[in-house]
């Protein structure tokens, strides 16, 4: 009775571990603003234009969503947004929304393990083979002309990762990078953020603890069927700085505790591990903005000065009283973020060529990094 009991507890508190992963994937505080959402958006609710799947260099599927205005902007470049982690494509609605009606081609995809893409080999859950995946996004999806790349989170570090892998590719084609709520590692992710809610049990265990009990997948539906309002209570609690709508809050839970436990189990080792400041040399000279919410206990606002340090002409934004799920939390922030970003390329090429054509030392140099911190209201939106 004794050994059953055992058996029990372990299974329970992997469940633990796994939930609380889970809730903690957008790790922040409370705040006492409640957001606004969008009223014209459907929650979490988007239809592309057409899909795609591409193949992975290890042969895994990847699910590609695409979204095309109905009246492009001229010479505007294709926007790719990568989700983080326990999220998946739609966690981008709000912005994709936005930005279409702005005139912009949109890609989306959901990251190996995530969503409806495959998950791949154990030993090919890395940041390494995330950014490899983002281009055989780009590849399939957006194979030439400009491109500005947005990464929330495991995202960022996707963009980094393929930072370091395709130089060229960067050089030739990138024409803005905006980082949301990430970190290039270097300082223990999981223990400064993840571990004060987990205890470091995954890290401590490995993934196998999870890869378990997702092999006893009629108790995973069992708890979270029972269990359905602590998942909500998590998330509200980790996921956001502020109490968000209770549709959004459902929504958002569901995303989150569906992502499966072997991925959750193979990758947060990995978060805790990741140190690409070395990738970073492959966004100078390019327009970045860097963005953070100042509750973010997940990767917090240190992270984000960490970045910019690294990259002199980035602009940095501290979002007061936010939390790491920024495109969920504060959507219209982060869409004004991204447009901005992409008017800031266009000005700066705009005066480039004035330089040119009238022989003077005018044009992006000498221009210096600018850290600009919000007020605490939220902004007129609900990660």
């Amino acid at each position: 009775m004794a050994g059953v009991g055992k058996r029990v507890a372990q299974v329970a508190g992997a469940a633990g571990v796994a939930a609380a992963a889970a809730g903690a994937a957008g790790l922040g505080v409370r705040h006492s603003r409640r957001p606004r959402l969008p009223e014209d958006v459907p929650l979490l609710e988007c239809r592309p234009t057409r899909t795609l799947t591409a193949a992975a260099s290890d042969g895994t599927v990847l699910h590609v969503e695409i979204d095309e205005p109905t009246e492009p902007a001229e010479g505007a470049p294709t926007l790719v947004l990568a989700h983080g982690f326990c999220l998946d494509a739609s966690g981008w609605c709000f912005q994709r929304h936005a930005l279409v009606a702005e005139g912009y081609r949109v890609v989306t995809y959901d990251q190996r393990g995530h969503g409806q893409s495959g998950i791949g080999e154990r030993d090919r859950s890395t940041i390494d083979q995330l950014g490899r995946d983002l281009r055989t996004v780009i590849d399939a999806a957006a194979p030439e002309g400009p491109l500005v790349l947005v990464g929330h989170s495991m995202g960022g570090m996707t963009i980094m990762s393929l930072a370091g892998h395709y130089p060229d590719l960067v050089r030739s084609r990138v024409r803005g990078v905006a980082l949301v709520s990430t970190s290039a590692g270097g300082t223990g992710l999981v223990r400064l953020g993840l571990g004060k809610v987990l205890d470091l049990a995954v890290v401590r265990l490995g993934p196998g603890v999870l890869t378990n009990l997702a092999r006893r997948a009629e108790v995973w539906t069992g708890m979270r069927r029972v269990g359905g309002s602590l998942e909500m209570g998590a998330v509200q609690r980790y996921g956001f700085g502020g109490t968000v709508d209770q549709a959004l809050l459902r929504r958002v839970s569901d995303v989150i505790f569906s992502t499966p436990l072997e991925t959750i189990g193979e990758l947060l080792p990995q978060l805790d591990e990741v140190d690409i400041h070395a990738n970073l040399p492959g966004l100078v000279g390019v327009p970045v903005v860097v963005v953070v919410g100042s509750k973010d206990e997940l990767t917090p606002p240190q992270h984000s000065a960490s970045l910019v340090e690294s990259l002199p002409d980035a602009e940095h934004i501290v979002v007061a009283g936010a939390g790491h799920l920024l495109p969920l939390e504060r959507p219209d922030l982060v869409t004004d973020a991204v447009l901005a970003l992409v008017r800031r390329r266009r000005d700066e090429d705009a005066e480039d060529v004035a330089a040119a054509a009238t022989g003077s030392a005018g044009g992006r140099r000498g221009r210096r990094r600018r850290t600009r911190r919000t007020k605490g209201a939220a902004a007129g939106g609900a990660a």
